[in-house]
């Protein structure tokens, strides 16, 4: 064997595949009240390099945010590496994260109160119809628009969180276009899990017949 032979590494078990997934679902969680706090030191009285700065530190955390919730997709797609508990809290630490910005971009008159409105509604209505789903033993299958729809969300928002123009750009029109954009991804991942519920529910309480009579 020679001295210089690398040990070949063993590839990832089970459990820390879903380990990684959940860490990454923790730190979205955690990075919440830092974002908030970034934001919250945003003030036009203040000096514009400081705003600046705030502005883009918030992002560059929102934005690793929305590229940790893609590889969690990832590893749960490719390895098939999900829990309950998983499912529950990944979807719940996007939410903290995009609803909490929305409500401080909204007090400082970046977003429109309707997207707002629209985006919350969306939410809310898919997590209900998962919960019921769960409640009647029915698993609804993440659509790949949803993890999309979340990734353009929190890019939209990055932009909204700089707002100053810099470098010949103007990220509060970028973040605009991009919200829109995203309120449309939205709204049409938000009717496929309606239809995919009402799907499921009505396959489970269509009688079949018994296998005995045939």
């Amino acid at each position: 064997m020679p001295f210089m032979e690398r040990r070949r590494r063993k590839p990832f078990t089970r459990d820390q595949l879903l380990g990684i997934a959940n860490y990454l679902t923790y730190a979205r969680i955690a990075v919440v009240p830092v974002v908030l706090l970034l934001m919250s030191r945003i003030d036009d009285s203040a000096p514009l390099s400081a705003n600046i700065a705030f502005g883009w530190v918030s992002m560059i955390l929102l934005t690793l945010a929305g590229f940790s919730d893609v590889v969690d997709g990832f590893y749960a797609r490719r390895y098939g590496v999900t829990s309950s508990f998983g499912k529950l809290l990944d979807p719940l630490a996007d939410k903290l994260l995009t609803i909490s910005v929305m409500i401080m971009l909204l007090q400082m008159g970046r977003i429109n109160v309707w997207f707002v409105v629209l985006l919350t509604a969306r939410d809310v209505t898919i997590t209900a119809l998962r919960s019921m789903a769960s409640a009647e033993g029915i698993e609804i299958a993440a659509s790949g628009w949803g993890k999309k729809k979340t990734l353009m969300h929190m890019i939209a928002l990055g932009f909204l969180q700089v707002h100053y123009p810099a470098i010949g750009l103007d990220p509060q029109r970028i973040g605009t276009i991009l919200i829109w954009f995203t309120l449309a991804i939205s709204l049409g991942s938000g009717l496929h899990y309606i239809w995919a519920f009402f799907s499921e529910v009505l396959e489970k309480k269509r009688p079949h017949p018994s296998p005995l009579l045939n």
